[in-house]
């Protein structure tokens, strides 16, 4: 994929929101590679499907393009931080399509590095994700979009803190959490009516294989 510099896209490129789900099928995967800058190198067909954005479009592109306003700052500084760490992170992700509408991911974020441990890239793998997933994490997304316009993005992140703090959790295992408590197939999996208390005691390596039969990645 090639996109000439002034042909790029940016925050400044996004549409303005319209209230409209776009529903993804079950089994579709949405992928998108970008480089340690977060600029869009490769998407796979299903991404530009759902984003609406030719894949000539989005190389180069800034994956701000697709950033819906009602996702709160705090949580893509949470991603990064991750990231960055090189460290994998699932992320239940509201996002923007070119013409106005909207669609919920859950995306699970992994860095790619060489053998010196340099990051490469990072690449993105959505899933859709289940009503239920989506009305467990709004209220919160809400409240700190809400701190955000009233007092920066610090306070956003210090209410975040309390609010894992007074749960004893952290931003991990609550996305793990909600996902696993509200999909349909984690009771087929045997994890009985209590699937979070198992969850915790996993490895990561066991995690990310019981999220990829969950989401139907082999």
């Amino acid at each position: 994929m090639e996109n000439p510099k002034e042909k790029r896209l940016t925050k400044k490129d996004r549409p303005k929101p319209i209230d409209e789900e776009i529903i993804i099928p079950d089994d579709l995967v949405l992928i998108s590679v970008t480089n340690p800058k977060g600029i869009i190198t490769e998407v796979n067909e299903i991404f530009s499907q759902i984003s609406g954005y030719s894949e000539d479009e989005l190389a180069g592109s800034s994956h701000n393009v697709i950033r819906h306003p009602d996702m709160p700052k705090i949580m893509f500084k949470i991603v990064w931080d991750h990231i960055m760490d090189k460290e994998n992170v699932m992320a239940v992700i509201k996002n923007l399509a070119k013409d106005g509408r909207y669609y919920w991911v859950v995306t699970d974020f992994v860095t790619q590095v060489d053998a010196d441990r340099n990051i490469v890239n990072y690449t993105a793998y959505r899933r859709p994700v289940h009503d239920r997933v989506k009305q467990a994490i709004i209220p919160l997304y809400k409240a700190l979009c809400a701190i955000e316009d009233v007092a920066g993005m610090d306070a956003a992140e210090k209410f975040l803190n309390d609010y894992f703090e007074e749960r004893d959790t952290n931003y991990d295992d609550m996305v793990e959490e909600i996902i696993v408590k509200n999909c349909d197939k984690t009771a087929a999996l045997g994890f009985g009516n209590h699937p979070e208390k198992t969850i915790k005691k996993m490895s990561k390596e066991k995690k990310q294989s019981l999220f990829n039969k969950l989401f139907g990645i082999s």
